[in-house]
């Protein structure tokens, strides 16, 4: 008999189950894989600068010991990349904005801000940012044969204006994050989440009488490849459909779809039929769930790049649930002792989720290595000391290869023995290139020189 073979479209009428299998298996029942697993780009944006003495951390280029607030990443620590002597003097000397709003205006872009009247801090007159975002420069560059050419993720992010984007699709274009993570999950997985939507009660009985999920679609193609994979693959397969079967029914309140009881990994804290998005304290499920759908659209090959932020520049976020009662830009310049222990509470914490992110993308098995080493990840914010609203020095970190394109496990410091402080366009061009780009500069070219030296 022909042996059954899933292809393409099959899958992506079930757009999750289908698409797992494509970057997934190894073997040749999944049409249209690739010899080699893409490169990934993920964006991992957090507010109001750091501690420059509780960042950085200490050491040689191979012999280094990460900083306090970098200790919960230690598990990853060889596949990491801290970064020091990294200026952004294309907008340290703007008279445009402040420098939250000129910072996060150039993460990503490389360029100045241009006039407008957004209030930023103490000044007025902040525009958009006057040039094109990394991300979506790559995806121009590349086209990513995938659904969604970029994605961009936001956890309570709230602000509109220049302090609220760090993506641009070009000069005065923001592109705002997505910020719904029940709306995140349809449009990625084309599943309707049980008891979320509009419509008379009755509408939504009848839809989800008439709905199946995608494990329901294809579950006789399923049932029928599986038998005839490797054990790899099967586990793989397996730990991926149960993954989204785990986020599917934390957002709708419920239990697992697969088994009909709760599963071991949706034991989280019970949320209701929707998590409240403007309640400062669910900040954290928010984020969780954001991070979890990203790491699956990656692994899903739905997208190869994306961006997650979290708040906005100059954040006056609560964090109620680390018992501090300040917002976190006046604890950002409350520079006594206490104010100290609680602005490193808050960074801390940021880098627990960044570690959560790691973990889930170092979870996916791919070829040799894992979906970690063929991404690299960004860790940016945009000021660095606090307390004197820098924008030099930044405390930017990478994680992940791009595929073997970065050495990986150093501590790269451009300051060091006497050495002379490099330029953010520079890390942007060679991110663009370890992409797969022929960038020879990105951004304002006044402020590049090439890649950074010292990463490949």
């Amino acid at each position: 008999m022909r042996q059954r073979m899933i292809s393409r479209r099959r899958m992506l009428q079930g757009a999750l189950a289908a698409t797992a299998t494509i970057p997934l298996l190894n073997s040749e029942l999944a049409r249209g894989d690739e010899t080699t697993a893409p490169k990934r780009f993920v964006v991992f944006y957090t507010p109001n600068g750091t501690l420059e003495s509780q960042w950085m951390p200490q050491g040689t280029e191979t012999n280094f010991t990460l900083s306090p607030l970098l200790q919960p990443l230690s598990p990853f620590k060889a596949k990491l990349i801290p970064l020091r002597g990294i200026n952004m003097n294309v907008v340290v000397n703007s008279n445009i904005g402040s420098e939250h709003a000129r910072g996060i205006g150039g993460l990503l872009t490389g360029r100045a801000l241009l006039r407008g009247n957004f209030r930023s801090f103490n000044s007025n007159n902040a525009g958009w940012s006057s040039g094109i975002s990394l991300d979506q420069h790559i995806a121009n560059k590349l086209k990513p044969p995938t659904l969604f050419r970029t994605l961009e993720l936001g956890v309570q992010v709230r602000d509109a204006e220049v302090r609220g984007r760090i993506c641009y699709a070009g000069p005065d274009q923001p592109i705002p994050p997505r910020e719904d993570p029940y709306d995140t999950f349809q449009q990625l997985f084309g599943a309707t989440v049980p008891g979320q939507g509009q419509g008379s009660s009755d509408a939504l009985d009848r839809l989800r009488a008439q709905r199946r999920t995608v494990f329901d679609i294809l579950r006789e193609d399923i049932a029928d490849v599986r038998p005839r994979i490797g054990r790899e693959d099967r586990v793989k397969l397996d730990a991926h459909l149960q993954s989204i079967q785990d986020i599917e029914a934390r957002l709708a309140g419920g239990s697992s779809s697969s088994g009909g009881g709760p599963t071991a990994s949706c034991q989280g804290p019970a949320l209701g039929d929707r998590i409240d998005l403007s309640d400062d304290a669910n900040m954290p499920a928010i984020g969780k769930l954001q991070m979890d759908m990203a790491a699956a659209a990656l692994a899903c090959d739905l997208t190869r790049i994306c961006t997650i932020q979290w708040s906005y520049a100059e954040s006056e976020h609560l964090y109620p649930f680390l018992d501090l009662q300040g917002n976190h830009h006046a604890i950002s310049h409350q520079w006594d002792t206490a104010g100290k222990a609680q602005y490193s509470k808050i960074h801390t914490w940021f880098a627990e989720q960044l570690a959560y992110l790691l973990g889930k993308l170092d979870s996916y098995a791919e070829g040799d290595g894992t979906l970690l080493d063929n991404t690299v990840v960004l860790w940016v914010t945009e000021i660095s000391e606090s307390t004197q609203h820098a924008l030099t020095n930044m405390p930017f970190l990478l994680a992940g290869s791009a595929g073997g394109a970065f050495r990986t496990g150093r501590f790269v410091d451009y300051l060091a023995n006497g050495g002379s402080a490099r330029q953010h366009n520079d890390l942007l061009v060679s991110i663009a290139n370890a992409m797969g780009t022929d960038d020879t500069t990105f951004g304002d070219p006044q402020f590049c020189t090439g890649p950074l030296p010292g990463l490949t």
